[in-house]
């Protein structure tokens, strides 16, 4: 299989919605197409799991981006407290990005709604790594990003949410 093939054959990914490919699926897909070692990128890119590849290193450097602004927003909330933070040094976050980490901070109501715009800046995030050039591999990487994004999403459940929050806070005696 080309690659060209597998980048039309592979189901539209869209933001919210559950995905129409497993990640195993989309694995074997990927080690029909691409050499062995883009196709283990690909695949660990999906899972979440630690890769040493160069697509695989930008996407982590692009992850560290986004939660060193983060960890930014929330260490300058915390000195408005009257406590003294210093900064964490961390990968240099691309101004596009560092306005999505902020408006996510300052545009969400609640916790859940500023991880889902914290998501969202994510799935933006997932075009660095396709490039500009549609038919390139670079593309694969960026959808197996979105693929576990997308899983990920798909997989909350607020019971559950509901049950770990309420295990997590202390209880209260009257």
């Amino acid at each position: 299989m080309s690659l060209v093939y597998l980048l039309a054959s592979l189901p539209m990914l869209t933001y919210g919605r559950a995905p129409q490919i497993t990640v195993s699926a989309f694995a074997e897909a990927c080690a029909s197409a691409l050499s062995a070692k883009d196709a283990a990128c690909a695949a660990a890119l999906a899972a979440g799991a630690p890769c040493d590849h160069p697509a695989a290193r930008q996407w982590q450097d692009l992850e560290a981006a986004i939660d060193g602004a983060i960890g930014r927003r929330r260490l300058a909330r915390r000195a408005q407290g009257g406590g003294e933070f210093a900064a964490p040094e961390t990968a240099a976050c691309p101004v596009w990005l560092t306005r999505m980490v902020d408006a996510a901070f300052e545009g969400a109501p609640d916790p859940l709604a500023r991880e889902e715009a914290l998501d969202r800046a994510r799935w933006a995030a997932a075009d660095e790594l396709g490039g500009f050039d549609p038919l390139a591999k670079g593309q694969v990487f960026a959808y197996a990003v979105r693929l576990r994004l997308a899983a990920r999403r798909a997989a909350l459940d607020a019971a559950q949410g509901r049950e770990r929050l309420e295990a997590a806070l202390p209880k209260q005696t009257l």
